[in-house]
């Protein structure tokens, strides 16, 4: 199998293709099989990036019951065994229905921390920037095709978004500068974020062969080409390094 890395791009660019643009061929008939594997980083390790440890002022107000305090850089987390966290993988299944969920996908803010990190929504979904803190947060998303949002939410309430736009949006907190997080809202109908050890699950996919593509935030995006059988689990493992957020097409 050919993996074919394109360069990174920034919050804000088109993640996936919708369906009418170089839309895969029709699934075969037979029953849904899926496609499993892991994101794995290869070669040389970036050096764990320290602990954020604000003033205990900027913390005022962050404590939430139940939730840790420890602020962790999420921005490229690595387990021991070279598991990725939070690297978001596509496919796009021709004619496959595709309807916005009707409850919001829920944001939390706790403990000044963004939870989840990365999610991902489908195109027309409600993204709900809830604040389980003491404190008041600041939502600020950084978009170019969705509208952006500059706004007040008090602890205890929430903020309601449409996104009904395909892109990558971060959301940062003007108060709490070190909190960031994406939305990655997607035409795709079949996705999957990676575990904290790099494995992922893409489930109920009509047999074909179908173009998978990756997004993380610091190793850029890519494609691959895979065949998912009637009833069966394809495998699809994900070798991603800190060159691949250079680009230059490299394959592999």
């Amino acid at each position: 199998m050919k993996m074919l890395l394109v360069p990174a791009f920034v919050a804000g660019a088109l993640f996936l293709p919708s369906a009418k643009q170089d839309a895969p061929a029709a699934p075969a008939a037979g029953p849904a099989g899926s496609v499993v594997g892991k994101a794995v980083f290869e070669g040389e390790r970036p050096a764990a990036k320290p602990d954020i440890a604000p003033k205990e002022e900027e913390m005022k107000g962050c404590h939430h019951d139940g939730h840790p305090t420890e602020l962790k850089d999420q921005t490229l987390m690595i387990d021991d065994k070279g598991g990725i966290a939070n690297v978001v993988i596509a496919i796009n299944v021709e004619g496959a229905e595709v309807k916005p969920r009707a409850e919001p996908i829920e944001l939390d803010q706790m403990s000044c921390t963004f939870e989840p990190h990365v999610q991902v929504l489908r195109v027309g979904e409600t993204l709900r920037f809830k604040n389980s803190d003491e404190t008041n947060h600041n939502i600020h998303t950084y978009a170019k095709k969705n509208k952006n949002i500059n706004n007040n939410v008090a602890g205890g309430s929430s903020y309601d978004m449409l996104l009904d736009k395909e892109e990558v949006v971060q959301v940062k907190c003007d108060i709490h500068t070190w909190m960031s997080s994406y939305a990655v809202v997607t035409a795709s109908s079949h996705f999957a974020i990676s575990k904290p050890d790099g494995s992922f699950e893409i489930a109920g996919v009509p047999p074909g062969t179908y173009k998978a593509e990756w997004w993380h935030e610091t190793l850029g995006k890519g494609k691959a080409d895979v065949t998912v059988e009637a009833g069966k689990p394809a495998t699809l493992d994900l070798k991603l390094s800190a060159d691949d957020k250079k680009g230059g097409g490299r394959k592999r």
